[in-house]
């Protein structure tokens, strides 16, 4: 069973949506969604997109650039292709060659191609190869598994798995980020580039989108992941 919630506008040219699975476990998947100049549309972890959300979509602009930001975040993937198919289908380093069947067009590099976003590789966490962004008109990071802000959830065995994860009701990252990180100082250098920019809200692919009172703040939830 899946649900799909409205599309919420966060900022000028910047909207929110998410997807709730209930299948054993009730995960929330969510979908960033920018607004380029010229009206051209920008979808970040796609979720699945129906005929409803897609109207939605097209009221916005046109969908140019579906970004599979690192390597988990692709299970709709496909699916967005072939209901945008003139859109640019992007994919984190490494995915291609795991995910073979997926029609993927370019590889996510440094720097950013996009004038209205910045972006980082995060080194030192080849398990995930997530590249994170930051648009700079409304300071919004968007990043995909490597903070959660889970604040609710009805779901027993869910709760249970967030606190095994370490994220129930907090702003921050996860213990498999502790465990599987590879070089804790590259990472550290990776956020050290995040901190730097002037971020006021952060929204990820599992929880509430959260305003901050500036870098301290996600400096503290970096914290854990550092050298």
């Amino acid at each position: 069973m899946a649900e799909t919630s409205a599309l919420r506008m966060l900022a000028p040219d910047l909207w929110h949506v998410e997807r709730h699975e209930r299948s054993g476990l009730h995960l929330r998947m969510a979908m960033t969604v920018i607004r380029r100049a010229g009206g051209a549309l920008w979808l970040h972890s796609p979720i699945a997109i129906d005929d409803a959300l897609a109207d939605k979509l097209t009221a916005l602009g046109d969908v140019r650039d579906i970004v599979a930001p690192n390597r988990f975040h692709h299970r709709f993937a496909a699916a967005a292709k072939q209901r945008f198919p003139a859109a640019t289908l992007w994919a984190a380093p490494g995915l291609p060659r795991r995910r073979k069947r997926i029609p993927f067009d370019v590889v996510l590099s440094e720097p950013s191609v996009w004038p209205e976003l910045e972006s980082v590789f995060l080194s030192g966490a080849p398990l995930w190869n997530e590249h994170v962004f930051f648009h700079v008109a409304s300071r919004t990071l968007i990043c995909t598994d490597l903070l959660f802000n889970i604040r609710d959830e009805p779901s027993a065995v869910t709760r249970v798995f967030y606190r095994w994860l370490g994220v129930w009701q907090r702003f921050g990252t996860n213990r498999v980020w502790r465990w599987k990180t590879k070089d804790r100082a590259a990472l550290g250098g990776s956020f050290d580039r995040i901190l730097a920019w002037d971020v006021r809200r952060v929204v990820m692919a599992h929880g509430d989108p959260l305003a901050v009172a500036g870098s301290a703040e996600l400096a503290s939830a970096l914290l854990p992941l550092r050298a």
